[in-house]
């Protein structure tokens, strides 16, 4: 197996980058296979210094074909249910991309318990201290970011309150004048009715 790999990894050396042919020429075609399919495609017809076809030659033993440069076979993991079936012996995890940085800290802790090799991970040690440090200050910032919520919502009901003792105390004000001016109408009134009282008798 150690030899297949050796095998493996010199062969990977030497072999071409397999590219579009005029991906060297515009830099509008990306820099990816496609089959040419031209009818006088020199790379189709196999013309000598015009690039090369992917072919069967070019590909690793079919015994390591698919493995680890380790010689352990990949195992995408997204749980600790599959985490837990994967065997040491023979077999890695790749932890998927889409786990969030909660479910990565306990996925890398039973890892590392089990001796498991994390292969997308370089030091399984120093990504649960990164990760458990990162956890860590976003928790800080949200508990924060949440005392700073409760203190505005205080505030502002504050300010409600006090708006509203205002506004209760500028009514008073409007009632007890709305009052008083009344109390000097009926005066007025009286004033009137006795002026004109006397209007009456004299004449």
């Amino acid at each position: 197996m150690a030899s297949l790999l050796e095998l493996r990894n010199r062969t990977k050396k030497r072999q071409p980058r397999f590219v579009i042919k005029e991906a060297g020429y515009y830099p509008r075609i990306k820099k990816k296979w496609r089959f040419p399919g031209g009818r006088h495609s020199p790379v189709r017809q196999y013309h000598q210094g015009k690039g090369v076809l992917p072919t069967p030659g070019y590909g690793s033993p079919r015994a390591v074909r698919g493995l680890h440069s380790s010689g352990l076979a990949k195992v995408v993991v997204h749980t600790l249910a599959e985490l837990q079936k994967i065997d040491s012996r023979t077999q890695g995890a790749v932890i998927a991309s889409a786990v969030g940085a909660k479910k990565r800290l306990t996925l890398l802790a039973f890892a590392l318990e089990k001796k498991i090799r994390v292969l997308n991970v370089k030091d399984a040690g120093k990504e649960r201290a990164r990760l458990t440090e990162v956890y860590e200050q976003r928790r800080k910032e949200r508990r924060e970011s949440l005392a700073q919520k409760q203190q505005k919502d205080e505030e502002k009901k504050k300010k409600a309150e006090e708006k509203k003792k205002k506004e209760q105390q500028e009514k008073k004000t409007e009632e007890k004048a709305a009052e008083g001016k009344s109390e000097e109408e009926q005066k007025r009134e009286e004033q009137k009715e006795m002026i004109d009282k006397t209007i009456t008798k004299r004449q």
